[in-house]
């Protein structure tokens, strides 16, 4: 997680920010990810973690300058009746969450962001303005996980594009938009991931029945055989897209 931490604290400018910043990490659950951003760049700002499934546990953490809002985010944000939590933000992190907003509200979801957003408190706002608002996600199509054909097709289906993100952000009034692709390695035990899939772990496989799933277990077997190596280590790349835009 820590390559992460990082990447994310360069992309959003954190080791720039200076009291009053304050980070909302949409979708953020249990808080342990932002909860390690603030460690990592300690006294730079505050986080307010927003979740419509909150954890029962995370609002009972006591890590100063961290709060939790049991709340979708999926408003446009005009409404009068908007909570606290809606206005005097700097910065918006959306960590693999953003996929999961209906295409038909996306831009209304990132106009709200986008008008709430208050001016970056950086040390150097000129080079930080880029970074209010940071899209973790993952590719649509340019995938590396052990999936068969079928799978690859649902994962497209409901993954949208990260063309369709910067097109919306751009819809939204935002700007600097910029996208990265970050591979790294990752490895798991082929009998631990075919477990994983037939328990239907995401929801890509919720599609398909439990013979469906069993047949699709020989098939990533025989598939990815080259990459086991002789442990029955499954050997494959994560890929996660960055997507950043400012006010």
């Amino acid at each position: 997680m820590k390559h992460l931490v990082d990447l994310i604290g360069t992309r959003l400018k954190l080791g720039d920010a200076s009291p009053p910043c304050r980070l909302i990490d949409i979708g953020g659950g249990t808080g342990n990810f932002a909860q390690a951003l603030m460690d990592r760049h300690p006294s730079k700002f505050v986080t307010t973690v927003v979740d419509p499934f909150l954890d029962p546990t995370a609002s009972g953490k006591d890590v100063k300058g961290l709060d939790f809002v049991k709340e979708s985010a999926e408003v446009d944000g005009s409404s009068k009746e908007d909570a606290a939590w809606r206005k005097g933000y700097h910065k918006v992190l959306l960590k693999e969450v953003a996929h999961h907003f209906k295409a038909a509200d996306r831009v209304k979801i990132f106009k709200g962001m986008y008008d709430a957003l208050e001016t970056s408190n950086d040390s150097n706002n000129a080079s930080s303005s880029s970074s209010s608002l940071l899209i973790v996600t993952r590719p649509q199509v340019e995938i590396d996980y052990p999936l068969w054909d079928e799978a690859r097709q649902v994962w497209k289906e409901n993954q949208p594009s990260a063309t369709d993100f910067m097109a919306e952000l751009e819809q939204a009034g935002f700007v600097n938009i910029q996208q990265t692709l970050e591979p790294y390695p990752c490895q798991i035990p082929l009998d631990r991931w075919q477990s994983m899939v037939r328990s239907k772990f995401w929801s890509t496989f919720s599609n398909f029945s439990d013979e469906e799933l069993e047949a699709a277990c020989q098939t990533i077997a025989k598939d990815y055989a080259e990459r086991v190596d002789k442990d029955g280590i499954l050997h494959f790349e994560d890929r996660l897209v960055f997507i950043s835009a400012g006010k």
